[in-house]
């Protein structure tokens, strides 16, 4: 319950930060916004179905993991200049869809997409890396005051981490329990830590608004 109470703290300070600076966030971060108020949607229902039905929420949590794959691959795709890649990262993004298609259909709503988690963290995490290089790492601005590199950190942190956890998951809580109850806390402090990076990134933002935003880049 600690863990659910810490997330929604994080969750609260980036709807807060992205309400206050809303009209100053260009398409990316508004688009991010959305998924972080979809995101607490999610998360306090699931809560509510878990521990007040007591009904397992798998399939809620599916559902939200192809919404949540969408909005941040629209918003990797609105930071990135290059039409080609954008055409790419749109075929990408189609494919884990169809991915996650059969997947359900294979084996059930109501059992977790755990092999369709692990692609859209490969996806997503290949897609924010190429941001950063693109967007801010050989930028002369001080990197630490870029909206973008707070959004693609934070990114590429959480979902760049899950790609191994997600991947033992199964096998870790079969054969070494204990070990995978450490990793899931580790996650879950990733998790927590993921949101107010975003936030950062909405505060920058709106900080930078006296000065004309690039159309194309939209950082």
């Amino acid at each position: 319950m600690i863990t659910y109470f810490l997330f929604l703290i994080g969750k609260a300070f980036t709807l807060v930060a992205g309400g206050y600076n809303i009209k100053k966030l260009s398409v990316p971060y508004k688009i991010m916004l959305i998924l972080v108020a979809f995101a607490t949607v999610i998360e306090c229902y699931g809560l509510y179905i878990s521990t007040v039905l007591h009904n397992q929420n798998a399939w809620l949590f599916n559902i939200y993991m192809i919404i949540e794959v969408w909005l941040m691959g629209l918003s990797a795709i609105y930071l990135i200049y290059n039409k080609y890649l954008k055409i790419f990262w749109f075929l990408l993004l189609s494919s884990t869809s169809t991915y996650w298609i059969i997947d359900i259909y294979s084996h059930s709503i109501f059992q977790f997409a755990t092999s369709s988690l692990i692609l859209n963290c490969i996806i997503l995490t290949f897609m924010y890396i190429v941001v950063l290089f693109s967007n801010s790492l050989f930028s002369t601005k001080n990197i630490f005051s870029q909206p973008v590199f707070w959004l693609c950190f934070s990114t590429i942190l959480f979902f760049g981490c899950d790609i191994p956890f997600m991947g033992l998951h199964n096998y870790l809580f079969d054969k070494n329990p204990k070990l995978g109850d450490q990793l899931v806390n580790i996650n879950n402090i990733l998790d927590i830590i993921r949101y107010p990076l975003v936030g950062i990134s909405f505060i920058l933002l709106g900080r930078q608004h006296s000065k004309p935003l690039k159309v194309a880049g939209h950082v």
